[in-house]
């Protein structure tokens, strides 16, 4: 084998690769260790309650990965100076023009229309911000008949286990006295709790 003709074979497998690589959809893994709730708040810059309003992908100018941009509507500002919109850049996301898909496990996604409260890192030099420990600090809100309640898919025994004497009597009998696990805690229990170890009356 020639030395140009081994360079030609390089070349085509190169780009035979990129192509399997932009059509296979990679998928990478990010893990992370279990977070007290209260880890979670003292390590984020700002956390909300809020609406997705608006999720699009595109291609980084500056990094050249595929990104995601969502949009919150914030209703209730718990940490840090929040204003009326809240936008927040994290890595990966779909481009159907060019056939990609680019996903990091563990990384958060946000569905449009559903309420979340959410704790945020700071927004680094490349301006990517995602939540504390990943999906961990990513919280649903549920509305069931009028009733709201927040979950993350962890139990609150766990996460609340060295600050119940911050939360509000009905949620610390709960955690404190239940046999099973809790999955889900009234969302206004859980923002005066978040006060609470805060020190922040509202």
């Amino acid at each position: 084998m020639t030395r140009s003709f081994a360079r030609l074979f390089l070349a085509l497998a190169c780009a035979m690769s990129m192509v399997a690589f932009a059509c296979l959809a990679p998928v990478y893994a990010a893990s992370v260790v279990p977070l007290y709730l209260e880890e979670m708040i003292d390590t984020s810059a700002v956390a909300f309650e809020g609406t997705v309003t608006d999720n699009h992908s595109e291609r980084d100018a500056a990094t050249g990965f595929i990104v995601t941009y969502t949009t919150f509507a914030v209703h209730d500002v718990l940490k840090g100076d929040v204003g009326t919109s809240h936008t927040i850049k994290q890595i990966g996301g779909s481009l159907p023009e060019e056939n990609v898909r680019y996903k990091v496990e563990g990384v958060p996604a946000f569905a449009a229309g559903h309420d979340y409260v959410v704790f945020l890192a700071g927004v680094s030099s490349a301006g990517f911000s995602s939540p504390i420990g990943l999906e961990q600090g990513r919280f649903h809100v549920k509305d069931e008949g009028g009733v709201k309640h927040v979950a993350n898919g962890r139990d609150f025994r766990d996460m609340t286990r060295r600050m119940t004497a911050n939360m509000p009597a009905r949620a610390r009998v709960e955690v404190e006295q239940s046999a099973d696990s809790v999955k889900e805690l009234d969302l206004d229990d859980f923002k005066k709790t978040v006060r609470n170890h805060r020190g922040v009356a509202r």
